[in-house]
């Protein structure tokens, strides 16, 4: 399908410098600045408008990803809860694509809120309504995600329909689409090119993927385009640098919840002994026991004692 979206894809790498790699020294594409460095960069905008036709089904042309804020060239420690890649093709259709290999709860609410904020980006106070264009948000997602666990398509598509006519659709402007990686395991990926390039997202040195790709222009050049990366030092120290950050990252969040825990665990404790001093300074203020005397047993104050009466 739209194979001719990579014509001559693979000529024009030749005029980079040419650097020999092994396949054991590919980067992971499942790293995010990896991930947005291939499909959001204006330069693969073809390896990217060809991955759209397929998820969309239908015709992707002039793909502009000049718009994408790629994570090259930024700060290693920028924030790490979302990855996505912002394209805009045809007749000014958006789009949002999102790679996870974390599950997320809301996961659909984050979704709905990546569209909305792209949705209303194009609209200013006063403006007629009939310039909004369709904007389309796109999760792979690494996992499977839970409210869809009863469906074994890898690939759903959801938009606004009527609740008992299905086929219609109150309007094309949202559109989501979402991958689930973990269900391709079974897809006969020699009948389906869709599933072949989510295996080599999934993992690039797949031999299964290396012997079926090529029918496919745009994929060998992903993976050229892939290698070069891999054999650019610089660009290697990067990702490196962000792995490094993320697994800081992680360490200080887990240590964080076990600390948390600890102090719920000891405010716990001392809440406890709190309601059980209280329940006896009421025993002995039935009891007509002084009030002096009873902070003297409990250790409440005298104001804390005052209010229990």
């Amino acid at each position: 399908m739209n194979q001719k979206l990579c014509s001559g894809g693979i000529k024009n790498l030749c005029n980079k410098e040419v650097r020999v790699i092994s396949e054991s020294t590919l980067l992971e594409l499942k790293n995010d600045i990896v991930f947005q460095e291939l499909f959001g960069n204006q330069k693969n905008s073809k390896i990217t408008g060809h991955l759209l036709s397929l998820i969309l089904e239908r015709e992707v042309n002039n793909v502009n990803l000049d718009l994408n804020k790629r994570m090259l060239g930024n700060r290693i420690d920028s924030k790490t809860g979302r990855l996505d890649i912002r394209a805009k093709f045809n007749d000014g259709e958006d789009c949002d694509i999102e790679l996870q290999v974390v599950s997320y709860k809301y996961m659909e609410k984050r979704l709905l809120d990546y569209w909305g904020q792209m949705y209303t980006l194009k609209i200013n106070s006063g403006d007629d309504y009939n310039i909004l264009k369709p904007c389309i948000s796109i999760l792979i997602a690494d996992y499977k995600i839970e409210k869809l666990l009863d469906l074994t398509e890898y690939h759903t598509m959801w938009n606004l329909r009527e609740r008992k006519h299905p086929d219609k659709i109150l309007t094309k402007d949202i559109e989501f689409h979402i991958l689930e990686i973990p269900k391709i395991r079974n897809t006969d990926i020699k009948k389906d090119e869709l599933a072949l390039w989510l295996k080599f997202i999934e993992n690039p040195q797949n031999r299964e993927v290396e012997k079926n790709m090529e029918e496919s222009d745009c994929l060998k050049q992903a993976k050229e385009e892939l290698a070069y990366l891999s054999s650019d030092p610089d660009f290697k120290r990067l990702v490196d640098a962000r792995a490094g950050f993320l697994r800081d990252q992680n360490t200080f969040e887990a240590v964080g919840i076990e600390k948390g825990k600890a102090i719920g665990r000891v405010e716990g404790k001392v809440e406890g002994e709190k309601e059980k001093a209280r329940k006896i300074a009421k025993k002995l203020l039935e009891m007509k026991i002084p009030i002096k005397q009873i902070a003297e047993v409990t250790g409440l104050t005298e104001e804390e004692i005052e209010k229990l009466k």
